[in-house]
């Protein structure tokens, strides 16, 4: 069939890191506008020197909420592919999903950085574990496939927890 796209079997399995994003400022006011704390900006900075000599992404998802983009940058990324989403905003597991699958099949290693309880159920949901993130937590998780359009109900397993 002409329009059948078949996926080179030489690339490597899938990894897919989740992010949530790190402590935000109580307000009233918007939600998405809501800043890091002190606290927050604290933690995503010790987490970021604590682990980024360990970070290799290839893309980064993020959310366009502010304190997602502020944990972003706190992570100090360099020469990494970033794309900013309102679609990830509050985003439950469905659209998670959804905006991976459209992840091109040559990138290997994806970090979203969101919010729960999208995260935690989509982390759930590809592991088959009841997993719920922390402020500044991010897990790794293995793929049992080599692209991102055929994840499904545990096709993945957590093989980092970097907290």
């Amino acid at each position: 069939m002409a329009n059948d796209q078949a996926i080179p079997s030489n690339l490597s399995p899938k990894i897919l890191y989740l992010l949530r994003h790190s402590d935000a400022v109580n307000s009233a006011d918007n939600d998405y506008n809501r800043k890091l704390s002190h606290l927050g900006k604290d933690k995503a900075h010790h987490f970021s020197t604590k682990f980024s000599a360990e970070f290799s992404f290839d893309l980064v998802l993020c959310s366009t909420a502010n304190r997602t983009k502020e944990t972003l940058n706190l992570l100090e990324l360099k020469q990494t592919e970033i794309l900013f989403f309102d679609s990830l905003y509050l985003a439950e597991k469905e659209m998670l999903l959804a905006e991976i699958e459209k992840v091109p099949v040559r990138i290997t290693n994806l970090l979203i950085i969101g919010h729960n309880n999208g995260l935690s159920d989509l982390a759930g949901y590809l592991t088959g574990s009841n997993i719920h993130l922390s402020t500044c937590q991010m897990i790794q998780i293995q793929l049992e496939t080599n692209a991102w359009n055929l994840l499904g109900q545990e096709t993945g397993r957590i093989v980092r927890n970097f907290f």
